[in-house]
């Protein structure tokens, strides 16, 4: 079993280090390895299939250009599922109160600091706006 962590941390610090694409959005394990490797904040989205809100932040949100390419110019995404078992328990370990929730990660001295969150449903400008005061308080973001 010990072994296995060892390739799996061994592959995972491989695609770290490789070219990664910052617009995909990955399992968190991935995303904190990538993020490490590249000086830069997570930002954990977590979602349900059954979520207006979460809809409405995929809908109008989230696939706007102008967020997109501030997602991918300054964070590594983490996409958990909270319908799947380790969706479930990653929603319990970060005490999420409901969808859509994001958490904002930093890396530091070894370990991963939580920098912020947001709850809920909002504006394009609103998010926008949020997504530079996480950055600037993560110190990733220049």
């Amino acid at each position: 079993m010990c072994v296995y962590r060892v390739l799996w941390t061994l592959l995972l610090m491989g695609l770290a280090l490789a070219a990664p694409d910052f617009a995909r959005w990955y399992p968190l394990s991935q995303a904190q390895a990538v993020a490490q490797a590249h000086g830069r904040l997570v930002m954990v989205y977590f979602h349900s299939p059954h979520c207006p809100y979460c809809d409405q932040m995929n809908t109008f949100v989230l696939s706007d250009p102008s967020v997109a390419r501030l997602l991918e110019e300054r964070f590594v995404v983490a996409s958990v599922g909270t319908e799947t078992p380790e969706g479930q328990e990653l929603a319990r370990r970060f005490r999420v109160p409901g969808t859509p929730t994001f958490v904002f990660l930093a890396p530091r001295k070894g370990t991963w600091e939580e920098v912020g969150r947001l709850f809920g449903s909002r504006p394009r400008a609103q998010f926008l706006e949020e997504l530079r005061q996480m950055c600037a308080k993560g110190g990733a973001c220049e």
